[in-house]
């Protein structure tokens, strides 16, 4: 009776799981329905069913200049584009309709604006007035994508979005005089000082990539906007010697125009800094011989590309002797067994050094070692 009452309830309950179960996987298979129309939607930036460009080609970026916008975007590369169209309206008055302004042939990927452009424009409130574009791409059978003649709007359902872009041109800042500052282990030092500031100005903003030397364009990052009063940057992101990076500086005016300057440094191969705090601690290990141990602790280094520490002795002749090789992330050791100096009837204990060495080889291909920092010696 017992037992039939457990399974009468576990019944119930299992009906409840078995339920659940079949429930989770239906889950599982909308979500990646969902997922999979979405990724369709998004799939083809030229397919003018495409929610993001409704066609139009991807990557659309403006460069302003004085009485210029350098206008760019992504050539797919792909088959049947036979020209892009460039389009552009001034937002003074956001009812203004674009006017086509260039068609170039495909595989241009840029156009330069030059066509009644003017400067620093501001409405009565003092606000910028910025020039917008957008670009379409034309077929081999001269159908145009989007068709400028029926563009999507807000009203679409779903909607899609013709991308734009917006720009106000203006003469560029006076680029800054960049100079590299003393080498420093894994660091390079950007200094730009007395600066020729034009009425316009707004901040400094600086642009690195990585040249690994391989004749590869360049990918460059935005990394940081430094206020107008701050004339140094210190790069410390290196994690070994000899990396190279390209660095633009760019003075930006309140229009968003550089003036860039350009310059090329490498992490100078220099030795690690020496440790700190090596303390030497000596204890005898026999009365019945000169032999002792000695315990060394030190404080860890910092550098990213520090690869081990060495432990030196320096023996009678004033030669110093490798005794212990030690991995990077260590900060003591024990030596066992050491025998003393002997000077005649007198023993010594030895004196000990250590140096920190990074991956890199020096200039001659040697290991890079620190300066040597002799032990402070506690005796017993």
């Amino acid at each position: 009776m017992y037992s039939f009452c457990f399974n009468k309830t576990f019944s119930s309950r299992s009906r409840l799981v078995y339920a659940s179960m079949l429930i989770i996987p239906l889950c599982i298979i909308m979500t990646m329905i969902v997922a999979c129309t979405n990724s369709e939607d998004y799939a083809n930036p030229l397919d003018s069913e495409n929610l993001r460009t409704a066609g139009a080609p991807d990557g659309l970026e403006l460069f302003p200049g004085d009485r210029q916008v350098r206008v760019t975007w992504n050539d797919s590369g792909q088959e049947g584009i036979k020209a892009y169209r460039i389009y552009r309206r001034s937002i003074a008055n956001s009812e203004e309709p674009f006017e086509l302004i260039a068609t170039v042939d495909a595989p241009a990927n840029e156009y330069i604006d030059t066509v009644n452009i003017d400067n620093d424009r501001k409405d009565p409130s003092g606000e910028n007035i910025a020039y917008e574009y957008r670009i379409s791409y034309v077929d081999l059978n001269d159908v145009e994508s989007p068709d400028p003649t029926n563009p999507p709007n807000t009203t679409d359902d779903p909607f899609r979005l013709w991308q734009t872009a917006i720009v106000t041109p203006s003469v560029p800042p006076p680029p800054p005089v960049v100079v590299l500052g003393d080498p420093t282990d894994l660091r390079v030092n950007l200094f730009w000082e007395n600066y020729n500031y034009p009425s316009d100005f707004k901040l400094f903003r600086l642009y690195i990539a990585t040249d690994k030397g391989d004749g590869e364009p360049l990918d460059f990052n935005n990394v940081k906007e430094l206020p107008p009063d701050q004339f140094f940057f210190i790069d410390d992101n290196f994690r070994q010697d000899g990396l190279t990076k390209v660095y633009r500086l760019a003075a930006v005016d309140e229009f968003g125009v550089e003036g860039i300057t350009t310059i090329k440094a490498t992490s100078p191969n220099l030795p690690p800094a020496p440790p700190k705090g090596f303390q030497a601690f000596y204890a005898f290990r026999s009365l019945f011989n000169n032999k002792y141990d000695v315990r060394f602790v030190w404080e860890d280094n910092k550098e990213r590309d520090l690869d081990g520490y060495q432990i030196y002795a320096r023996d009678a002749q004033d030669n110093y002797i490798q005794r212990r090789n030690i991995k990077p992330n260590e900060t003591s050791v024990i030596i066992a067994s050491e025998d003393p100096i002997v000077i005649g009837q007198d023993f010594f204990f030895k004196t000990y050094f250590i140096t920190a060495f990074d991956d890199t080889p020096n200039a001659v291909g040697q290991r890079d070692e620190s300066e040597y920092v002799e032990a402070e010696a506690f005796y017993p």
